[in-house]
C-alpha cells in the first residue's frame, strides 16, 4: 500500500506531462554517482504509453545536484528546465525524441525523488478505466504499473465540476453495480472510499477541493 501511496504523489507531479513514449528500451537521465537508484516497476505505462521509471536518494548538496544534472543534460544535448511544486522540485531535460524529469526534494541533508523518460513522438494505448466516471469529470493523469512479482496497479487523477458528496455517491453506485463491496469503516469519512472484490481493491481519495472542481486520487491494485 505504502508504494501505491508514492505512486498517487507521483502521478500528482506527472499530471501536467503529455502522452509520450513507444515501447524501447527507454534511457533514464543520468544521475551523479553519489545517488543510487532502484526500478520502480517492472513495466509502466502514463496515459496509455509506456514510461521508465526509477526511484532515486543520496547525500548531496542541492546546489551540487543541479550543477551535476545541467552537466549531464548538456552532455545529451538538452534543454534544461526546472519547476518547484512547494517542497517538491521538477526538473527536465528535453532531447527529442525523448522528456527525461527528475521530481524530488530534499529531506535533510539527502536528496530524494524519482526519475521518469517518455518519448514525444508515440501514440497513446489507453486501456479501460476500472470505474465509469460521472459527465464533468476529466482523467488528468493515468499511471499503470506491472511488478516483476505480477502485481498490477493504477493510479488515476481526476478533476471535477461535481462536489466531493456528488463524486462520492457517483462511485459508490458505481463500484456496487460491478461487484464492489466497502472494505473498511474508514470508508465512511467524506474524504475517502475503500472497496474491495475478489480481483482487487479500489481506494478513492478527495484531497483537494476548491471553488472550481473536485480533485479525485483512485488507487486501483489488481489481484491475478
Amino acid at each position: 500500500m505504502a508504494k501505491m501511496r508514492l505512486l498517487a504523489l507521483l502521478a500528482l507531479g506527472l499530471a501536467a506531462l503529455s502522452s509520450c513514449a513507444q515501447a524501447e528500451e527507454l534511457p533514464l537521465w543520468p544521475l551523479p554517482e553519489s545517488l543510487g537508484e532502484r526500478p520502480l516497476a517492472k513495466e509502466m505505462r502514463l496515459n496509455g504509453v509506456p514510461v521508465n521509471m526509477a526511484i532515486f536518494g543520496g547525500r548531496m548538496s542541492v546546489d551540487e545536484f543541479r550543477r551535476a544534472m545541467e552537466r549531464s543534460c548538456k552532455a545529451e544535448r538538452g534543454s534544461f528546465q526546472a519547476m518547484a511544486f512547494g517542497m517538491r522540485q521538477l526538473w527536465s531535460c528535453i532531447h527529442e525524441p525523448y522528456s527525461q524529469t527528475a521530481q524530488w526534494q530534499q529531506v535533510g541533508n539527502h536528496i530524494q525523488g524519482e526519475l521518469s523518460t517518455l518519448r514525444m513522438d508515440a501514440h497513446a494505448e489507453p486501456h479501460p478505466l476500472p470505474i465509469a466516471l460521472p459527465d464533468g469529470t476529466a482523467l488528468q493523469s493515468d499511471l499503470e504499473t506491472l511488478d516483476p512479482g505480477g502485481k498490477e496497479g493504477r493510479v488515476l487523477v481526476l478533476q471535477s465540476g461535481l462536489s466531493v458528496a456528488q463524486l462520492r455517491a457517483w462511485f459508490l453506485r458505481q463500484a456496487q453495480a460491478h461487484g464492489w463491496k466497502v472494505a473498511d469503516a474508514l470508508s465512511t469519512a467524506s474524504t475517502r472510499l475503500s472497496l474491495a472484490r475478489a480481483d482487487g481493491r479500489l481506494d478513492i481519495a478527495f484531497p483537494a477541493h476548491a471553488g472550481l472542481g473536485t480533485q479525485v486520487v483512485i488507487v486501483w491494485q489488481k489481484r491475478k
